[in-house]
């Protein structure tokens, strides 16, 4: 008994499927395809599972083919378009569904990978142009099915967040049926450097012990680059230049004043979801800029000296958007001079801004 199937649009090549006959043991099909434009000249297809076969081409001009026994429980009906002959256009997947004698294309699936372990959300839409509403999905389990998707047309647009209210770079995905693979790409963005954030931080210390004889405190300010050493963004190297001043205790110096420099790792540890804690361990050296009168013969002269130093701090960190943090940490600066130990204590706070 022989019916008709009506016509399903093609969402990629907008090529027309449309059963026009259909035997009683329902293992034949006979199929129309109508070329996608006026342009085309040759179709080819093949049936089966995947697209491994030979291709069977025909002319555009009579798009008229039967499928011998066609098992639609298990076979899908592959298509490629060609306006030369020589190249042809991606292969395009099609389902047959006798109950509703309709033909539809798969949806595609696809998981999309967060970029590190802080993204906690990630929306996404699809079209030409990364102009419609986003829909939001949750960072932990990121698996999209695309119902309707023309990936001759159409393109998934991605974005990822830590915080759910800012937003990254928007990343372009393009999808090859013929390979069945994504290719991505950012959108207006350069490929990120090794430095993962900048700090910009004020610090109060005060001496202990034989150091508290030749300081009242120190105030300073300091500019910090942080470099991500794991993919995880938890191990962390850094450099640090800083600038120190303080009133002196002694009559042979009028203030003391110093420019730090250091290197040294941290590691991070999350409390919360915006908590972080991260110890810090630091080398480096400490250059004395004083006005002083060292040889006590009542005129003060410019001095200048070189300590080396070990800092160590514990950073509390708070994430205010993904773009900033707040700093907030302990400090301690231990420098050594001509066999003595100069030791220095107090607490720091500044701005972290994340790259």
């Amino acid at each position: 008994m022989a019916f008709k199937v009506r016509t399903a649009a093609c969402t990629a090549l907008l090529l027309l499927l449309s059963t026009v006959s259909l035997c009683a043991e329902s293992t034949s099909l006979q199929v129309v395809i109508k070329p996608a434009s006026a342009s085309v000249q040759a179709i080819r297809y093949q049936t089966g599972i995947e697209p491994t076969n030979t291709w069977m081409e025909m002319d555009a001009a009579n798009p008229v083919l039967v499928l011998e026994s066609f098992d639609s429980t298990r076979d899908s009906l592959f298509v490629q378009q060609s306006v030369d002959k020589l190249s042809w256009n991606y292969s395009y997947e099609y389902k047959y569904n006798p109950s509703d004698k309709r033909w539809t294309i798969p949806p595609i699936r696809i998981v999309i990978r967060p970029t590190s372990e802080k993204v906690r959300s990630i929306r996404f839409q699809t079209g030409a142009e990364a102009t419609d509403a986003w829909t939001e999905m949750d960072a932990s389990n990121p698996v999209l099915v695309l119902e309707v998707f023309d990936s001759n047309r159409d393109r998934l647009f991605v974005q990822q967040s830590q915080d759910s209210q800012n937003w990254g770079p928007s990343y372009e995905y393009k999808y090859n049926p013929s390979a069945r693979s994504w290719t991505v790409s950012p959108i207006g963005s350069e490929t990120s450097g090794p430095v993962e954030s900048l700090d910009l931080k004020l610090y109060n210390l005060y001496p202990l012990s034989k150091s508290s004889t030749y300081y009242s405190y120190v105030i300073g300010a300091g500019l910090k680059m942080n470099i991500a050493l794991d993919k995880q963004e938890t191990l962390l190297g850094y450099t640090e230049l800083a600038y120190s001043r303080g009133p002196s205790k002694s009559d042979w110096v009028d203030t003391m004043q110093a420019l730090n420099m250091s290197v040294g790792m941290g590691y991070r540890f999350s409390l919360t979801e915006k908590l972080q804690l991260a110890p810090e361990l630091g080398y480096g050296v400490v250059l004395h800029l004083l006005n002083a009168d060292f040889d006590e013969d009542g005129t003060k002269s410019f001095e200048p000296f070189i300590d080396q130093q070990v800092r160590l701090s514990l950073n509390l960190t708070y994430a205010l958007c993904e773009q900033y943090t707040l700093i907030a940490a302990p400090l301690g600066v231990v420098f050594f001079e001509k066999g003595n130990i100069g030791t220095l204590l107090g607490l720091q706070a500044g701005l972290r801004f994340n790259f």
